[in-house]
C-alpha cells in the first residue's frame, strides 16, 4: 500500500514538472534577462535612490512633522511625494513589454523563434514571466531593504512594516496591470513604435473621445449639458488614477484589488489568445489583424475630425459653417494618414470611396442633430409632469444632493459655505409658480438662443415618473430679465439664497459687521436683544430685495457675518447694501453706525477719473491722460460714501463709461497709500450735482 502511494506521488511530481516545462522555458527566460536585464537593473537603482537612500538622507530630520509626512508619503504611490515613482510605474512596465515582444515586429526574429521546438503557449508564457520577474525583483528587493531599515533604525517612527507591504502590493499591482495591457496591445500591431504609441493612446482614448464628443455635441445641440454617468469610470482609468493625486492607499480596498486582478487576468488571457491566432507575416505592419484595420482607419478619422472641429470652433468662435469646415479638414487628414500607415505608401488617393462613405454617414448624423429630429432641443416638459426643478450653476452639487436627499418631499437647502452670492448656492424649486416661471424661462431661451454673455446655468427637471431632463444654457441676465425677475424675487428663491430667512434666531451666537473701507475694528453684536432686533430687520430687507440688486455683478464693502450653532458652528456672510435703509437707520439709532462705517468727516477729498483715459491715453497727440477731477464738497463725499457701500460693476460694460472714485484720508499721503477707491458705472442713479462732476470727468 505504501509502495503504491509513493509511486503515485512520484508520477504526479513528474507530470507537474513536465507540464511546467511545457509552459515555461528556462532558456527563453534567461535569454530575456540577458537582453533586457538592464531595464530591471536600472529600475532597481532608481527605486533604491527614491526610497531607501532618500529615507536615510532624511533620517536626521525625523523629529520634524514634515519629514515624517514626507517619508510616509513616499510609500503611498498616489501621494504628491511619489511623483517619480508614478513616472516609473507609467513607463518601465510599458517599455519592458515593448522590448520583450519586439521580436514579433521583425520578420527574421519572428521566423527564428517560431521555428524552435516550442509551441506558442510556451513562447508567450515564458516571455511574459520573464517580464514579470524583471518587474517584481526590484520592488521586492527594495521592500526587503526598507523592512531592514525599519527594524534597525528610527524610521519605524514614520511608517510601519504594514505600510511597506502596502507599497509593495500597490506597486506590483499597477506594474502588472500596465505590463499586460501593453502585451495585449502588442498583439494587434507589428511595429514597435506603433506598439508604444497605441499603448498610451489606449489609456487616454476613452477620456479623449469622451471629452471631444461632449464638446462637439454641445456645440451642435443647444442645451446639451456634456455630463455622463461614465465620469467615475473614466476617473478610475489606471493612468489617470495614478496622476490624479486625489486618492490615497485607502482607494485599494479588497473589492478594488479583486477587480484589478480580474482585469489583469482578462488582459493576459486575451493577449495569449491573440498571440495564438496571430499570423507571422504581419511583422512590420501597423495593424496585425485585417478585421481591426477598418476600426483603426475610421477611428483615427473620427478622432481627427472631432479634434479639428473643437479647435476651429473654439479658436474662431462658434458657428456651424466653421465647425463643419473643421470636420471636413480633420476627417480628410485623419483618413489620409491612417491609409498611409496601413498601406505603407503615399499613393492612397484611390481609396477615396471609403472616405466618401464616411462623409455620407457623418453627414446624415449631423443633419439629424442640426435639425433636431429627436426633439431634444425643443423638449420642455409640461408643468403637471414636473416634481421639482434644480436651477443653478453647479452640477456636482446636484449629484451630491440627489445622493444625500433622494426624497423630494421637502425642498433642499444648502447652508454650508453659503455666501451672499447666487452662484454659490443650490436651488431646488417645488413651488408651482416657480416651476411655471422656470419653464417659461426655458421657453424664452429656446426662442432667443445662444447668449454670448452671462453665467452658465443648469435647468434640471425631476419628473414625477422618476426621470430627469437636464439642460445647460448660458443666460444673459439683461436679455432674459423679464423671465428671471419673478424667479429671483420669489420667497422660495430667497429662502434658499438667504438661510437667515429659515434660521432659528435663537441659534445665533453673534453678529459681526465689518467695513473694509476703514481701519476700524469689526463691530461685534453679542447682546441677544440686539441680535433679535437686527436679524428681524435684516430679514425684512432680504425679503424685499429686488431682482436688480440680486442680479449681475456687484461688489460689497460692508459685510455682515452671522455666526450660529446648528449641530455645528457655522458662519454665513451677507452684504450690507446701501438700499437696506431700515437696517442702516437702526444702526444709527443704536449709535453703532459711527463705530462701523466710513464717515464723511474722515475723508479729506475725493477724485473722479475716467478709467478709459487711465488705460488708453491719446496716442495720436501723445498727450498723457487727463488728471482726475478733485472734489472736496462734503455732500458729494457723503453721497459717494453711500454709493460705495455696495455697487454694481461690469468689466464687459461695452460703451458704458466707468469712473474710478478715489477717497483720500490725508492730503499729504500719496496715491499708493492711505487711499481707497471703487468703480462707478455710467447709468447709476446719482444727484444732479454729482452728475455734473461725472460729466466733467468724462
Amino acid at each position: 500500500m505504501t509502495s503504491k502511494t509513493s509511486s503515485s506521488k512520484t508520477n504526479f511530481n513528474m507530470l507537474s514538472s513536465t507540464t511546467f516545462k511545457t509552459i515555461l522555458n528556462k532558456g527563453l527566460i534567461l535569454s530575456d534577462f540577458k537582453r533586457f536585464g538592464w531595464v530591471s537593473a536600472l529600475y532597481t537603482l532608481l527605486l533604491l535612490l527614491i526610497l531607501p537612500f532618500n529615507h536615510m538622507m532624511k533620517i536626521s530630520h525625523i523629529e520634524d512633522d514634515w519629514a515624517k509626512n514626507h517619508l510616509l508619503g513616499t510609500l503611498d504611490i498616489f501621494s504628491y511625494y511619489s511623483e517619480l515613482q508614478t513616472i516609473l510605474i507609467c513607463t518601465v512596465p510599458i517599455i519592458l513589454a515593448v522590448l520583450i515582444f519586439r521580436y514579433l515586429n521583425n520578420s527574421k526574429s519572428t521566423a527564428m523563434l517560431h521555428s524552435l521546438p516550442l509551441n506558442r503557449k510556451t513562447l508567450y508564457c515564458s516571455h511574459s514571466t520573464a517580464g514579470l520577474l524583471m518587474l517584481f525583483l526590484p520592488v521586492l528587493l527594495v521592500g526587503i531593504i526598507l523592512m531592514l531599515l525599519n527594524i534597525t533604525t528610527s524610521l519605524n517612527e514614520c511608517y510601519s512594516i504594514y505600510n511597506i507591504f502596502q507599497w509593495i502590493g500597490a506597486t506590483l499591482l499597477f506594474d502588472t496591470l500596465l505590463y499586460f495591457i501593453t502585451v495585449f496591445v502588442g498583439m494587434f500591431t507589428g511595429n514597435s513604435i506603433a506598439h508604444l504609441a497605441f499603448t498610451y493612446i489606449l489609456h487616454v482614448l476613452p477620456v479623449g473621445l469622451y471629452s471631444l464628443w461632449g464638446y462637439n455635441i454641445q456645440k451642435l445641440l443647444y442645451g446639451y449639458p456634456n455630463i455622463t454617468s461614465f465620469d467615475n469610470l473614466l476617473n478610475n482609468l489606471p493612468l489617470f488614477l495614478l496622476l490624479d493625486r486625489r486618492v490615497g492607499m485607502g482607494y485599494l480596498t479588497l473589492g478594488t484589488i479583486f477587480v484589478y486582478l480580474l482585469v489583469i487576468a482578462l488582459f493576459s488571457v486575451a493577449a495569449a489568445y491573440f498571440y495564438k491566432i496571430r499570423k507571422l507575416e504581419v511583422a512590420g505592419d501597423v495593424i496585425a489583424f485585417p478585421a481591426v484595420r477598418p476600426i483603426f482607419k475610421y477611428g483615427v478619422t473620427a478622432c481627427a475630425m472631432l479634434l479639428s472641429g473643437a479647435y476651429f470652433s473654439s479658436a474662431y468662435e462658434y458657428s456651424l459653417p466653421i465647425l463643419i469646415f473643421g470636420y471636413i479638414l480633420g476627417s480628410l487628414l485623419g483618413y489620409l494618414v491612417s491609409e498611409i500607415l496601413l498601406q505603407k505608401s503615399y499613393k492612397v488617393w484611390s481609396k477615396y470611396k471609403g472616405y466618401l462613405g464616411y462623409v455620407a454617414v457623418v453627414g446624415l448624423l449631423l443633419l439629424g442633430i442640426v435639425t433636431d429630429v429627436t426633439g431634444y432641443v425643443s423638449r420642455v416638459p409640461d408643468i403637471d409632469q414636473v416634481e421639482n426643478i434644480y436651477f443653478s450653476t453647479n452640477i456636482h452639487e446636484w449629484n451630491r444632493l440627489e445622493e444625500e436627499n433622494p426624497s423630494t418631499d421637502e425642498p433642499r437647502v444648502v447652508t454650508e459655505s453659503t455666501t451672499d452670492r447666487h452662484d454659490s448656492n443650490n436651488y431646488f424649486f417645488t413651488d408651482t409658480n416657480n416651476i411655471k416661471n422656470i419653464t417659461s424661462l426655458h421657453k424664452s431661451l429656446l426662442e432667443k438662443p445662444y447668449s454670448e454673455q452671462g453665467n452658465w446655468n443648469y435647468i434640471i427637471y425631476k419628473l414625477k415618473n422618476g426621470n430627469n431632463i437636464i439642460r445647460f444654457y448660458r443666460i444673459d441676465q439683461e436679455r432674459y430679465a423679464s423671465s428671471l425677475k419673478p424667479i429671483y424675487e420669489s420667497l422660495e428663491y430667497k429662502k434658499t439664497r438667504f438661510p437667515l430667512l429659515t434660521q432659528d434666531l435663537a441659534n445665533i451666537k453673534l453678529i459681526e459687521i465689518n467695513d473694509r473701507r476703514t481701519n476700524k475694528r469689526p463691530f461685534v453684536m453679542a447682546n441677544k436683544k440686539d441680535i433679535q432686533g437686527f436679524a428681524d430687520l435684516l430679514k425684512q430687507e432680504l425679503i424685499t430685495t429686488n431682482f436688480e440688486e440680486l442680479n449681475g455683478y456687484h461688489d460689497t464693502n460692508v459685510f455682515i457675518e452671522i455666526k450660529y450653532f446648528d449641530k455645528e458652528e457655522k458662519t454665513i456672510r451677507y452684504s450690507l447694501r446701501n438700499s437696506y435703509q431700515i437696517v442702516i437707520q437702526w444702526l444709527k439709532v443704536k449709535g453703532y453706525y459711527d463705530e462701523i462705517m466710513l464717515l464723511p468727516e474722515e475723508i479729506n477729498y475725493v477724485t473722479i477719473g475716467n478709467l478709459k483715459d487711465e488705460h488708453n491715453p491719446n496716442k495720436e497727440t501723445e498727450q498723457p491722460p487727463a488728471k482726475p477731477l478733485k472734489i472736496d464738497d462734503k455732500k458729494i463725499i457723503e453721497e459717494l460714501i453711500d454709493l460705495s457701500v455696495s455697487y454694481n460693476y461690469n468689466y464687459n460694460s461695452g460703451d458704458l463709461t466707468q469712473y474710478r472714485i478715489r477717497f483720500f484720508k490725508d492730503e499729504m499721503i500719496n496715491t499708493s497709500r492711505g487711499t481707497w477707491d471703487f468703480r462707478l458705472t455710467e447709468g447709476t442713479p446719482v444727484s444732479e450735482t454729482l452728475r455734473g462732476y461725472l460729466d466733467r470727468a468724462e
